[in-house]
């Protein structure tokens, strides 16, 4: 049976207008293709033969370009209308993923090609409900700041009111389908979203266990000019196919 992934691509991408004004930020070209396009191949490399894609700004053009299938997998979609926060988008998924595992990442972030079939190697040893990929950073303020016990995540907080060093929630992630029911009990957040993160600590408060693996190689983020410019100068090295 293949595996099945989730892709959270439904963002506007203010930090990168006025690009994404006419562009959504996943088509947004590095090296001559969309970016999505290397998320997309790192999903199949990793196993995945169906992924759905959660759209909103712009997202007509997501689906006129990406079409029904690619890298040999199965494309699928839904609209997120509404940007209220990242738990409203995954719960889209709900049906799509059904009872099964699946393997999930924001359309923004892209590592190294182990990482995604170590994730699922990680959570196929049967003892977690979640594994996710952490890295460490100086800085974690902007970010998601995961406690750890070993390999145990024990808390995480979006974005810590105060810059301090830890790992941080890296956005690539094997999940329980168990984590809709929790999506489900999230209130707003203080910015009045619901957040993903809000999901992953009603798990942990309910005893659900989350282990982290950690980043191995590189780690890049599509989310402002700089980041961009970046990417250009790397674009070489991130296709796979």
């Amino acid at each position: 049976m293949g595996r099945k992934g989730v892709i959270l691509a439904a963002g506007k991408g203010t930090r990168l207008r006025p690009l994404t004004e006419k562009v959504p930020k996943p088509l947004i070209e590095v090296g001559g293709r969309p970016y999505l396009a290397y998320l997309l191949e790192r999903f199949r490399y990793a196993g995945c033969d169906e992924v759905l894609l959660i759209i909103g700004h712009l997202g007509e053009q997501i689906v006129n370009r990406c079409g029904q299938q690619a890298f040999g997998m199965r494309l699928r979609y839904a609209w997120q209308f509404i940007q209220n926060g990242t738990a409203k988008a995954l719960l889209l998924a709900e049906d799509f993923v059904g009872d099964e595992p699946f393997m999930m990442s924001w359309s923004d972030i892209v590592t190294a090609p182990e990482n995604y079939t170590e994730i699922w190697e990680r959570y196929e040893k049967g003892d977690c409900s979640m594994v996710m990929q952490v890295n460490w950073m100086e800085d974690v303020s902007a970010g998601a700041d995961v406690t750890l016990d070993g390999e145990r995540v024990v808390d995480i907080v979006e974005k810590p009111p105060r810059p301090k060093s830890g790992w941080n929630q890296s956005g690539l992630f094997v999940i329980s389908p168990k984590i809709f029911g929790y999506l489900k009990q999230v209130k707003p957040s203080p910015r009045g979203e619901y957040e993903f993160t809000d999901g992953v600590r009603l798990m942990l408060q309910a005893g659900e266990r989350i282990v982290a693996v950690f980043l191995k190689g590189y780690r890049y983020e599509l989310g402002t000019h700089e980041q961009l410019r970046e990417l250009e100068q790397v674009a070489n090295q991130l296709a796979l196919m």
